[in-house]
């Protein structure tokens, strides 16, 4: 009974792969949606660690299909970017001053390139679940945030180097559900006010609901 559910289950996912087609005659792709993103830099990593404060944001994306491998996109964000103080960490630095929790808005315009997985050599082109990997470049703006003592980071623009992979799932013909895991690395550093190792970075965990046409 059990490998007969096993092979029930494999049958199933097999055909859940070739339901939905991603077309070319649908050349154009746009989504809303946003999520969480975090921060690594000098002040320490909050990437992946769940009791990090939350830092959300709005996302925006637009994609034109190029080839069955091959889509170009074009994205914005914007929203909280900050780190708390790391655990056991004063509250006052080395000359006495108050060593703040790092808070600003980050606002960040991308365009990439996406690689997908669904062309026919790994996954089937007209699969229901679409993975994919991406890489690309923008530019950001960090501001310091409304929300109580606004000295909190060095505003200012930057460019960076992005990176990332999602999940696209086609729960009809031309809408999509996806969960977007992207990165950031910016070409210049301080803006948390410290410049004592690798540039500053952010992690974005996106969920979006994205239609074609």
């Amino acid at each position: 009974m059990k490998q007969l559910s096993t092979t029930i289950l494999l049958v199933m996912l097999f055909v859940s792969f070739d339901l939905f087609a991603q077309s070319s005659d649908k050349k154009n792709y746009f989504a809303i949606g946003g999520g969480k993103e975090s921060y690594n830099g000098d002040l320490g990593n909050a990437w992946f660690k769940p009791e990090e404060e939350w830092y959300g944001f709005v996302s925006a994306q637009y994609g034109r299909y190029l080839n069955k491998s091959f889509d170009i996109s074009i994205s914005m964000t914007h929203g909280d970017y900050g780190h708390c103080r790391e655990e056991g960490e004063s509250e006052f630095r080395p000359d006495g001053t108050e060593r703040l929790n790092m808070l600003s808005r980050l606002t960040t315009g991308i365009v990439s390139v996406k690689y997908k997985f669904g062309n026919g050599y790994l996954f089937q082109e007209n699969s229901k679940f679409a993975p994919y990997m991406y890489v690309g470049g923008g530019i950001s703006n960090i501001s310091n945030s409304w929300w109580k003592n606004k000295n909190r980071v060095n505003p200012g623009n930057s460019l960076s180097i992005n990176g990332g992979l999602g999940l696209s799932y086609h729960f009809c013909k031309n809408y999509s559900f996806t969960y977007n895991l992207g990165s950031g690395y910016f070409t210049t550093d301080n803006f948390d006010k410290r410049s004592e190792g690798i540039n500053d970075m952010y992690l974005q965990h996106t969920l979006l609901l994205g239609v074609r046409f």
